[in-house]
């Protein structure tokens, strides 16, 4: 009698369950992305005294996250094509709150971190040479909702990259930040 009631129980409660679990689901996007930007790289090269050379850089990323009402959550990749470099990439993750002001437009603030690799052609004397960095940073802007499943992103983005050093023959470049502009299409589609 005992083990048939627990059986009833047990069959009650895996027909409800089903039913229950509905209350607890959340609103959530998936999210593609694809970003260009205008970056400033900042590198310090030394060979006895210390020159600090700000360069510019364009650069095009791509971007696959999810989002909740307030929270959005990104894997980036992006290639840089910055001056005096083979290479500059980098790999990371992005979680961003959502102040949600307008049915139109919201504007977010976030961090950032992840892996920066990058490459130092070959100079006149040395052979080139390659690194990478943990970096981490933050960023903000604005999020437009062009359509209900395209969005329009605008924002800035800082990223201090650490221990970015390599030596060249007997220089050494320190990569120190990199700050973009950057906009972004982002196609949206609900989780279900």
């Amino acid at each position: 009698m005992k083990n048939s009631l627990r059986k009833i129980v047990l069959a009650a409660m895996m027909t409800v369950a089903p039913l229950a679990a509905g209350e607890y689901t959340f609103d959530t996007d998936s999210l593609l992305g694809i970003e260009g930007s205008y970056s400033e790289t900042s590198v310090d090269a030394s060979n006895g005294g210390i020159v600090t050379n700000d360069k510019e850089a364009a650069s095009l990323g791509f971007k696959i996250g999810a989002q909740s009402e307030n929270y959005r959550v990104f894997l980036s990749a992006r290639a840089y094509d910055a001056e005096n470099l083979s290479y500059l990439n980098t790999y990371g993750a992005e979680l961003q709150y959502l102040f949600n002001f307008s049915k139109f437009a919201n504007f977010y603030l976030g961090g950032n971190a992840g892996l920066a690799r990058y490459k130092k052609p070959t100079d006149t004397i040395s052979a080139s040479v390659d690194g990478d960095s943990l970096y981490y940073g933050g960023d903000a802007g604005f999020n437009i909702h062009a359509t209900e499943l395209i969005d329009l992103e605008i924002g800035a983005r800082i990223i201090s990259i650490q221990d970015g050093e390599i030596e060249q023959g007997l220089n050494t470049y320190e990569f120190d930040r990199i700050v973009s502009a950057y906009a972004s299409v982002i196609i949206k589609w609900d989780m279900d």
